[in-house]
């Protein structure tokens, strides 16, 4: 009888088990997340003016406190963008403060 050959699966599985492949180190592409908050506040203002163009039918089928739910997020989204600009100030300031010991350091040995 002939033995079958391992399936490729199972060849890169024991590939990845003994060592032979590694997944490559993948930096996250937006540390701060300040434009990601930033598109949301945008679509949420957008979202505001769109539903303006409808208050009419929104008062006729009493749904007009749709009409805050953008406002709701345009202004979590503010406090969300207030949030996100300190902290990666503080990430930036944190950095700089190891820099200036790396360099500190290294220029004293």
């Amino acid at each position: 009888m002939e033995e079958q050959a391992p399936s490729k699966r199972q060849d890169l599985i024991g590939q990845v088990m003994q060592g032979e492949i590694t997944h490559a180190e993948v930096k996250p592409l937006d540390l701060s997340g300040i434009s990601a908050v930033l598109t949301g506040v945008i679509a949420w203002a957008v979202a505001f003016v769109v539903l303006l163009f409808f208050r009419d039918d929104l008062e006729r089928s009493g749904n007009e406190w749709w009409l805050w739910v953008p406002v709701a997020g345009f202004g979590l989204g503010l406090i969300g963008l207030y949030y996100c600009k300190r902290r990666w100030a503080a990430i930036q300031r944190d950095h700089a403060a190891e820099a200036a010991q790396a360099s500190d350091g290294s220029s004293s040995s």
